[in-house]
């Protein structure tokens, strides 16, 4: 388990956190929980509830609808996003490809903490923005 000036500085590089404070970071870290997974471990399992948002500290992860790759993330990546926002029953699964270990913050928390630290809203915010660019080059 890291500590928490580590799991900061981590944070502090990835393009959701980066406008973040220090103090703001800290009480994020105290408001998620660190999970760790094994290669081939189901991270989310298709057809389930999730409420969770998930910062990889380290690894990599693929989303999967079946056996086929949507996409992967990686060290300091997040994915989640949108069901940590709107829950739902989701229809892919995210497998972790390596040993990977992640922040993993539910709804409830997050929400909590973009009221508290507007910053940590406004990263959130940006990685949707960036998302949706993605989506909308695949149909240019």
């Amino acid at each position: 388990m890291r500590l928490t000036l580590e799991k900061v500085l981590v944070l502090k590089n990835i393009t959701a956190f980066a406008e973040a404070s220090e103090s703001a970071l800290s009480d994020f870290i105290y408001a998620s929980e660190e999970v760790a997974y094994a290669a081939g471990q189901e991270i989310v399992a298709k057809g389930q509830l999730n409420n969770y948002l998930y910062i990889l500290l380290y690894g990599r992860v693929a989303v999967k609808d079946g056996e086929t790759i949507l996409s992967e993330a990686e060290t300091h990546q997040v994915f989640g996003e949108l069901t940590a926002l709107d829950p739902a029953v989701v229809d892919v699964s995210v497998i972790a490809e390596e040993e990977t270990i992640a922040l993993r913050i539910s709804s409830e928390n997050l929400y909590e903490m973009m009221t508290l630290h507007p910053s940590i809203a406004k990263g959130i915010i940006k990685v949707l923005v960036s998302r949706l660019k993605v989506i909308d080059n695949r149909h240019i």
